[in-house]
């Protein structure tokens, strides 16, 4: 009878052991999906937030270029000067010796 009791008492602690493994793993396993579900929704989040900044630059971009298209045939020699550039008294140009030219290929 003793060890029948015995026996039982180790299958109680077998059982209670795996009892509480599996709840340990289904809570680790919960607390993971729920960090990844939290994830998810956060990169969606940003990403939202990032296509509207994108739009937003776009547009100012699109602005910007039609400003400067608008602005190129005003530009003229009398508005550069006014807005401080003068012309170069001392012209110098500067040419490269061109280092493939001396080489003789047979």
């Amino acid at each position: 009878m003793k060890q029948a009791t015995n026996t039982i008492k180790m299958i109680d602690r077998v059982s209670e052991t795996i009892f509480w493994s599996l709840a340990i793993g289904i809570a680790l396993l919960s607390a993971f999906y729920m960090y990844s579900i939290q994830k998810s929704v956060r990169n969606v989040v940003t990403r939202s937030n990032i296509q509207a900044d994108i739009v937003a630059l776009n547009s100012k971009l699109s602005e910007t270029e039609f400003q400067y298209m608008n602005s190129v045939g005003t530009i003229t020699l009398e508005t550069a000067q006014k807005l401080g550039y003068v012309s170069a008294i001392n012209k110098t140009f500067v040419t490269r010796e061109r280092i493939g030219q001396n080489v003789a290929i047979r």
